[in-house]
């Protein structure tokens, strides 16, 4: 890998982890879910800066070329956050589901008290 790439992919992470670390100090993202950022983005500066691990890596588990193995465990990574997200979505629809409910019940025994 070329060193002005390298250099600029280690700039690219550092500012990266900075927005994170900015989002979840205004509170727009969860800590659960920057800390999966921040622990991809460590472990991508650490392959830019070792980039040998990859493909020594790469040979020792059977892929042919290293990219193959990268765009399988990114798949793997893709799959897992969707599979959390749409985890929390059902939490929170069932919580607002039963929130409705509870509301709704209340303003019926409002109701009738008034009457």
């Amino acid at each position: 890998m070329d060193l002005t790439l390298q250099i600029f992919l280690i700039i690219f992470l550092f500012i990266g982890m900075l927005c994170i670390y900015k989002t979840i100090k205004r509170k727009k993202l969860s800590i659960k879910y920057g800390m999966y950022f921040a622990i991809l983005f460590c472990f991508l500066l650490i392959l830019v800066i070792f980039p040998n691990i990859i493909e020594k890596l790469a040979s020792l588990l059977g892929f042919k070329d290293a990219p193959n193995m990268l765009f399988l465990i990114a798949i793997f990574i893709l799959f897992y956050i969707v599979f959390a997200i749409y985890t929390t979505i059902t939490k929170l629809v069932e919580t607002n589901k039963i929130l409705v409910q509870e509301v709704s019940m209340l303003k019926n025994e409002l109701a009738k008290k008034r009457k």
